[in-house]
């Protein structure tokens, strides 16, 4: 029997005490969309317990940020330690997203969630249904024409209940694509390059393995 960690809980708490570097270069890049002017409307989708978003409001109380995650526990447990004025979570499932949403972001964020996904063209359609300025996201891209799906089956800790997830790879050029075709035609990158010192990966730790190739991505809004 096989499960998922995507909805590990202690996996998405620790990050309210321990900022990942990843997501405050990430915020440092975008900080030319979010930091210029106030009253803007932030989602970020996929945000686990929402330790993403209290950094983010914190940062920017200027704004406001909503958190959403499919998952109801971590919803529940992410509200616990969220107390700030400009921002709240809720639960919502990104495929089926509520029809009241579309319009209300004038940005959508997803930290490091894409490449867990089966796929990318339906996870980019929703979002692009919301129809915010930009989208911005950082996952695992591949500079090239290739995509690649890479499905993990960890053993280590118990042979019988092991622990799988998706680690996908996936094109900046086929993204690019698809982001093209549903209305998004600016087209910006960068590669995450970590500059802080990390502790090297044992074998069993398959998430520092791919994090040191990350890249990412931000796709904006025409503006015509």
């Amino acid at each position: 029997m096989s499960r998922t960690t995507y909805d590990d809980l202690e996996y998405h708490l620790r990050q309210f005490d321990n900022v990942y570097r990843s997501t405050e270069m990430m915020v440092d890049w975008l900080d030319k969309f979010i930091g210029q002017g106030a009253n803007k409307n932030i989602c970020d989708m996929a945000c686990g317990c929402g330790a993403n978003v209290a950094y983010l409001a914190a940062r920017y109380p200027q704004c406001n940020f909503v958190g959403i995650d499919v998952e109801e526990r971590l919803i529940e447990e992410g509200a616990k330690r969220l107390s700030a004025p400009n921002a709240r979570l809720q639960q919502g499932d990104w495929f089926h997203l509520d029809e009241s949403l579309r319009g209300k972001f004038d940005g959508v964020i997803c930290f490091q969630t894409l490449s867990w996904l089966a796929e990318y063209k339906e996870p980019l359609k929703c979002l692009a249904d919301l129809n915010p300025e930009w989208i911005a996201i950082s996952s695992l891209f591949y500079e090239g024409d290739i995509d690649y799906f890479i499905n993990v089956k960890d053993y280590t800790e118990d042979e019988t209940n092991y622990k799988e997830m998706r680690y996908n790879v996936y094109s900046l050029e086929r993204i690019r694509k698809v982001f093209e075709s549903l209305g998004y035609k600016r087209f910006e990158y960068v590669p995450y390059e970590i500059d802080i010192d990390i502790a090297p990966p044992s074998k069993k730790d398959v998430v520092h393995i791919q994090r040191s190739w990350k890249m990412e991505s931000v796709f904006k809004y025409p503006v015509e």
